[in-house]
């Protein structure tokens, strides 16, 4: 095989993804399921490309982007089961373990995260997940976290490879939890909070490290050593520090306040622990008592609820929010 498949068109004027990935509010059920078999059938016939180096990376490049409600369902276990597609996939990455710090490309970095986004696709699946995490994937990805280049082929492997992680996280799941407290990604999370040039990378990282610590034995990772509880509120504490002055803020950006908000989360489950409540006493930044600042996610009920218990819970450690901030609680709280 010389080439990857090409993709199947169905007759009509558009073409065979935007046909299939589409609402289609007036196609049949029976047009609907034919057009999602032919789908299946080409992605069948690019994993067979795969195994054609020649041809893997415009294969790769196309599974990527069979990413999609239409058959993700189905694609993960496909790849799984199919023979040899894992091994491929992983070779990918690790294949430009040689040209890190310094020497990746965005060429070589694009490829890898395509391969990444397939194992994300296998990571938020119910049947595949834990076969990824007991074959370890997911530590083949911790050299991309662990890197601290900031150019764009490293962002887009290190953001790509949070996506993983995060899927696996999404669902709440002890097994998940204590395989990724095992495997260290505690600390990989904070490097990608600290070294990240994106907010979104920030973002994704601050996330999985609140889906973590909502686990009981997360939470007692993390505060069981007090160089471990001081590592992540201090890079909390940072990222808040970053934000209130970063002109994204003052621009009213998504990204910021969801940022914001996954911090407050964080501080606010650490300060259902007593150990690292007593802590937050001292390292809980003065910006979270800013009304100023906290004003751009005012209007966000769920985040201004968990900032109400974050105080509530250091108000037993004779910690109160100052008067501005309380006022906008009080206003929350009578609307």
């Amino acid at each position: 095989m010389s080439n990857p498949p090409p993709s199947p068109q169905p007759t009509g004027s558009f073409p065979f993804a935007a046909s299939i990935f589409s609402d289609g509010g007036s196609s049949s059920s029976s047009a609907s399921a034919g057009r999602r078999a032919e789908t299946l059938s080409y992605a069948r016939r690019l994993i067979d490309a795969l195994h054609n180096p020649e041809t893997r990376e415009r294969a790769l490049s196309l599974l990527a982007k069979l990413q999609s409600k239409a058959v993700r369902e189905e694609l993960a276990p496909l790849l799984w089961h199919s023979f040899g597609a894992v091994t491929i996939l992983l070779q990918e990455v690790i294949s430009v373990y040689r040209f890190m710090p310094n020497n990746l490309t965005e060429k070589q970095s694009n490829r890898v995260c395509n391969a990444l986004a397939l194992f994300q696709g296998m990571a938020a699946h119910p049947d595949t997940k834990h076969l990824l995490m007991k074959a370890n994937i997911p530590m083949y990805l911790y050299p991309f976290l662990d890197s601290t280049n900031k150019e764009k082929p490293h962002e887009f492997l290190r953001l790509t490879s949070l996506g993983v992680i995060g899927a696996l996280v999404k669902v709440e799941d002890p097994v998940t939890t204590r395989f990724l407290l095992e495997s260290q990604v505690f600390p990989c999370c904070l490097r990608c909070m600290e070294f990240a040039d994106h907010l979104l990378s920030k973002t994704v990282a601050t996330f999985i490290v609140h889906r973590l610590i909502l686990n009981d034995e997360g939470l007692r990772y993390c505060c069981a050593l007090a160089d471990r509880f001081f590592a992540v509120s201090h890079q909390l504490g940072k990222m808040v520090e970053q934000l209130a002055n970063s002109n994204e803020v003052m621009l009213g950006g998504d990204t910021p306040k969801r940022l914001l908000k996954h911090i407050i989360w964080c501080y606010q489950r650490l300060s259902e622990s007593p150990r690292a409540c007593h802590g937050l006493r001292t390292w809980l930044p003065l910006r979270l008592r800013d009304a100023a600042f906290i004003s751009i996610i005012q209007d966000d009920v769920t985040a201004m609820q968990c900032l109400q218990k974050l105080f509530n819970n250091l108000a037993a450690r004779n910690v109160s929010p100052p008067p501005a901030i309380d006022n906008l609680l009080t206003r929350l709280v009578r609307h």
